[in-house]
């Protein structure tokens, strides 16, 4: 055991590091036995996502299951622990000119099982999706320290219960992910960005419009600070420059300066995403369906934006970072709640009453009074049946999840 690790505010007493996922189980059933709260965390890197948790005795953390169970490069599949970073995925795929798509903030850090449990992405879900498009299978640990599997290895396997699927976006709510089958993707042959600047905001929603009229496939296509939208192809040489000129011919019908971006210059944008998904101690992410407008947070949030903010808009995704300072002085205190109902409210007016607000990092004096998932969804009943089911005794992350499952 060591010392202590802070989740969503609440720090833990103790921290254990299971070296195998048998360790693991053993580890959870301990706990369950003495009735101590636990937590499971991996590399740390979404640590402030959630509300706090009601109690919190012990961590369990999972970066030491770092394995390779199986890999099948001619099957485009892998299997592997769940503490595994993607730094270390980057390195054993690459050796077969294979990758694993999905974006994280800090891949040296970032582990296998984190990412699944947060349904962590970035800007290629516009091609490649979420971690739910990706996963073939899982091995969990139970809230009552019994291992379990669902899923397989093979890229069509549709029989049985989902269990993969659910774990994506659990928050570590249903037990621990021991270990992961994914679906793996070739090193495209060829990839090329371009940015194209606007100098109004319909000349944006016109082009992503004729993205998608002029039936291009692009990897991502990302909006920076509301008037530069980045637009990146991968494939063949020949596939990539023939989408790369009907972009241009897309860039000439909508006003926009279009430039085509070097490595360096690409890896800066790049670069500039991860800051508005990591930095700042308030960090904002608006959701709506991808045909209503993006909002901004306008006047509710006072001074410059922390990091550059970052849009999926063909995803109905932006990503705000900002100071601890950004958020006017009446917020604090008792009417904290209230006026981030009336900041939920305004996102949902500014999205045509479609759109909703998380918020993925927070100072700790909001932490308790501010919810971070806002009001919990329509199925909000059967997913408290699914948390009672697996861990009727609340041991498990409790607290953290929507409507604080």
């Amino acid at each position: 055991m060591s010392s202590s690790i802070v989740v969503a505010g609440v720090a833990s007493r103790d921290v254990v590091t299971p070296r195998t996922i048998e360790e693991l189980a053993d580890a959870v059933r301990d706990l369950l036995g003495d009735r101590r709260p636990f937590a499971f965390v991996g590399g740390g890197t979404q640590i402030d996502l959630g509300n706090p948790p009601r109690a919190l005795d012990t961590i369990v953390r999972t970066v030491a299951l770092d394995r390779v169970i199986d890999y099948v490069p001619e099957d485009q599949t892998i299997t592997v622990e769940a503490g595994m970073s993607f730094a270390e995925l980057d390195r054993v795929l690459a050796q077969y000119g294979q990758m694993f798509p999905l974006d994280v903030v800090d891949r040296n850090r970032a582990t296998v099982g984190g990412v699944i449990a947060t349904n962590a992405y970035g800007r290629r879900r516009q091609r490649y999706g979420t971690a739910k498009d990706l996963i073939l299978g899982v091995e969990i640990v139970r809230p009552d320290g019994v291992r379990a599997r669902g899923g397989g290895k093979v890229v069509k396997n549709v029989a049985g219960f989902d269990l993969p699927k659910l774990m994506v976006g659990s928050l570590g709510t249903l037990g621990a992910i021991a270990s992961v089958t994914f679906r793996v993707y070739p090193v495209p042959a060829a990839i090329r960005s371009s940015a194209l600047r606007f100098a109004r905001a319909d000349d944006v929603t016109r082009a992503t419009k004729a993205v998608v009229e002029r039936r291009l496939e692009p990897e991502s296509i990302a909006l920076y600070n509301h008037d530069t939208l980045v637009v990146t192809f991968s494939g063949t040489v020949a596939g990539v420059d023939a989408q790369a000129r009907t972009l241009r011919e897309i860039a000439v019908d909508t006003a926009a300066d279009l430039r085509d971006l070097s490595a360096l210059e690409h890896e800066s944008y790049e670069q500039r995403e991860r800051a508005v998904r990591r930095d700042g101690a308030w960090r904002f992410r608006i959701i709506a369906p991808p045909a209503a407008p993006v909002s901004t947070l306008g006047s509710y949030v006072a001074g410059s934006p922390l990091a550059v903010p970052v849009a999926y808009p063909q995803l109905g995704v932006a990503l705000h970072a900002y100071a601890e300072d950004a958020i006017p002085s009446g917020t604090r205190g008792r009417s904290g709640a209230a006026q981030f109902e009336e900041l939920r409210r305004y996102v949902g007016t500014q999205t045509g009453g479609h759109g909703r607000l998380v918020i993925d990092a927070m100072p700790d004096w909001a932490r308790g009074q501010i919810d971070t998932w806002g009001a919990p969804p329509p199925s909000f009943a059967l997913m408290r049946s699914m948390k009672a089911n697996f861990d009727p005794h609340g041991l498990c992350n409790a607290g953290r999840f929507v409507g604080g499952l």
